[in-house]
């Protein structure tokens, strides 16, 4: 069954619809928030947040605009946004799974790799740094990161451009990564 039908389903008070729904979008929504706030307790909350908004929200939804998912991740881009205030814009990172079938000393390296990817995305100004979570950690496409943002797709490439030009400033090192200049 399709998003949007789901959606409407659980607007409309159907528990099993909304489980699906949830359990379908939970995990990108908590790691956008998580990366976002850099705190399992706001993360957790936020996505709370994010489903009621959804379904509080439910007639707004497009979807010819946007896929349910981008629009999940916009309502909860807003509700971390409340959150950290702006004297906090600058608090957070992202977050990267790391493997573990691979030898002792390849794992380390990758934490150490991870965990400075992290801290140099966590100086990313805030627009830049939600462009990157989403387009590169989350993998939407460019324009998915739009509709979530609620922004123009080269808005997004401007974004993205600048975020990863500061990266390769804070990490020369690094080997580059991701899906690089490739939009869609």
């Amino acid at each position: 069954m399709s998003d949007p039908q789901l959606l409407a389903m659980a607007a409309g008070g159907d528990q099993a619809a909304f489980q699906i729904l949830y359990e379908r979008h939970r995990d990108p929504v908590y790691r956008f928030a998580w990366a976002m706030t850099r705190s399992q307790a706001d993360a957790e909350e936020i996505v709370q947040d994010s489903f009621l908004t959804l379904l509080r929200k439910a007639p707004e939804f497009r979807p010819e605009a946007a896929s349910l998912r981008s629009w999940l991740l916009g309502i909860t881009r807003n509700l971390c946004c409340r959150r950290r205030g702006k004297a906090a814009a600058e608090s957070a990172g992202a977050l990267e799974e790391a493997s573990g079938d691979a030898g002792i000393e390849a794992a380390l390296i990758r934490n150490q790799t991870a965990e400075a990817v992290r801290r140099a995305v966590a100086t990313l100004p805030a627009p830049q740094r939600e462009a990157i979570v989403l387009f590169e950690f989350e993998e939407l496409s460019l324009a998915e990161t739009a509709a979530a943002l609620r922004i123009d797709p080269n808005a997004v490439k401007a974004r993205l451009h600048r975020g990863r030009a500061r990266l390769r400033s804070v990490l020369p090192r690094l080997a580059p990564q991701g899906r690089s200049e490739s939009y869609e």
